[in-house]
């Protein structure tokens, strides 16, 4: 039957900034994997990786047909990086990339059948940007700005590109058309500045994240500390996963929900998260669109990314169905607190 909630579409224009693209790797193994022995795998999959690569497939998948445009930015270098172009270009992202002279980085999720729910990742270190390469990709983005809605800055910065969020808060803070794109980072490693600047409009982070990053001991006293300080907008949002447990939402002076998301058999996992980031993006700039977000609203696009997430992690490959999201939607339970 049809869902309930239907989602509001519309021709939004989203950018994920993804400085830390990857090759992603996936090999099963039909048995558990044992460290300092021969493991054979059964298959191998490849595909792209990186948390604004994932995010800005996610949204293409869940809105290209309804007109919205999903880009990407980002850094590719080497054969890896010639594999990852293709594989965007051809899913038909619009791509804003720079050529760096490091190799992109592969990255190999070990799944066996004892620890499905719980991969084993191997994370290769990222190569260094050079100063001429960070100033490209920055002069790209401020010619691209005023082509997006909506900007997502998506996971940590390669080594060398430290400065990139930074300086895309403040290309927006100087734009002199007068236009104010919601702008969301989901990452909380050395991201002082990036709050310092006061642009942001919604941060994303796991519960663990933002205890880390406010080195408070609860999500409401956390939430409290960075509104006083950082998340100053008018309208801002922290929206907050905590894996299967319920989300929560905060509202800069207005309150906050929390969300239950259903009981599933998680497959994979690996890159939920960055399908909520951007479908929460989405649909929160396509509210926007009708006036300032509200609690309601806010929560109602953070439900539909949650609801993607949870329709990713039923899958082993980084795809989601559309009639899984619109079920996961149903089940999702939105209730203010206090």
């Amino acid at each position: 039957h049809p869902c309930k909630y239907m989602p509001l579409h519309a021709a939004v224009r989203v950018l994920c900034v993804g400085p830390n693209p990857a090759l992603q790797k996936v090999l099963s193994f039909p048995s558990n994997v044992e460290l300092g022995g021969v493991n054979r795998a059964a298959s191998c999959d490849t595909y792209v990786g990186g948390k604004g690569q994932g995010a800005a497939l996610a949204l293409h998948r869940w809105a290209g047909g309804s007109g919205a445009t999903t880009g990407v930015a980002q850094f590719l270098g080497g054969g890896s990086g010639d594999f990852v172009d293709a594989e965007l270009k051809s899913a038909g992202l619009a791509t804003l990339t720079t050529r760096v002279g490091a190799a992109t980085r592969t990255c190999t999720t070990l799944l066996d059948e004892a620890n499905k729910g719980a991969p084993t990742e191997l994370i290769e270190p990222s190569g260094v940007v050079s100063e001429a390469e960070l100033a490209s990709l920055l002069a790209a983005l401020d010619q691209a700005a005023q082509n997006y809605d909506a900007f997502a800055l998506c996971g940590t910065t390669p080594p060398g590109a430290g400065e990139l969020y930074e300086r895309v808060c403040s290309l927006l803070l100087a734009r002199a058309d007068g236009a104010d794109p919601l702008l969301l980072l989901d990452g909380f490693k050395g991201v002082e500045r990036v709050l310092a600047s006061r642009r942001l409009d919604i941060l994303k982070l796991n519960l663990d994240e933002l205890l880390a990053l406010t080195e408070r001991s609860d999500a409401d006293a956390a939430a409290a500390e960075l509104f006083a300080t950082v998340l100053t907008r008018p309208g801002c949002v922290l929206a907050v996963t905590d894996g299967p447990r319920p989300a929560l939402i905060f509202l800069a002076g207005g309150g906050s929900a929390s969300l239950r998301v259903p009981e599933i058999r998680c497959v994979n996992a690996i890159g939920a998260g960055d399908v909520c980031t951007s479908i929460f993006l989405y649909h929160a700039a396509v509210a926007r669109e009708a006036g300032p977000l509200d609690l309601d609203a806010a929560a109602s696009a953070f439900a539909w990314g949650l609801a993607a997430a949870c329709a990713r992690c039923l899958q082993e490959l980084p795809t989601f169905e559309q009639a899984a999201v619109h079920a996961m939607r149903e089940r999702i339970v939105i209730e203010r607190r206090g």
